[in-house]
């Protein structure tokens, strides 16, 4: 029974915080100070997940020896930081990982 209340549960919040901005309740246009501070919530959100993967290599944590994901993000990072080009960034991280741990065996 309380598994049911927890998922009722999820479900109520989830509805209401998609709800709301829709319903006119809030105003559609937040503060200028909010939308500043909303600005940062993927950075936020996806660093932790990223470095976290990129860090693990073969249940080894920080293992940056023969850790390809690593490099290939990094050349990714370079790429994005010069090219600004998401289609680039996304290209040349994926083939410089799938070319070092395929072909170099770093």
């Amino acid at each position: 029974m309380m598994m049911w209340a927890i998922i009722i549960l999820c479900g109520l919040i989830t509805f209401i915080t998609r709800f709301i901005p829709l319903s006119g309740i809030i105003p559609n246009q937040l503060s200028p100070l909010i939308n500043k501070t909303l600005k940062y919530i993927p950075v936020v959100v996806l660093t932790p997940m990223i470095i976290n993967s990129l860090s693990i290599y073969n249940g080894i944590e920080l293992f940056l020896y023969e850790n390809s994901k690593f490099y290939a993000a990094l050349i990714a990072v370079v790429v994005a930081i010069v090219l600004k080009n998401v289609f680039a960034t996304i290209f040349l991280g994926m083939l410089s990982f799938v070319l070092m741990s395929n072909f170099l065996y770093i």
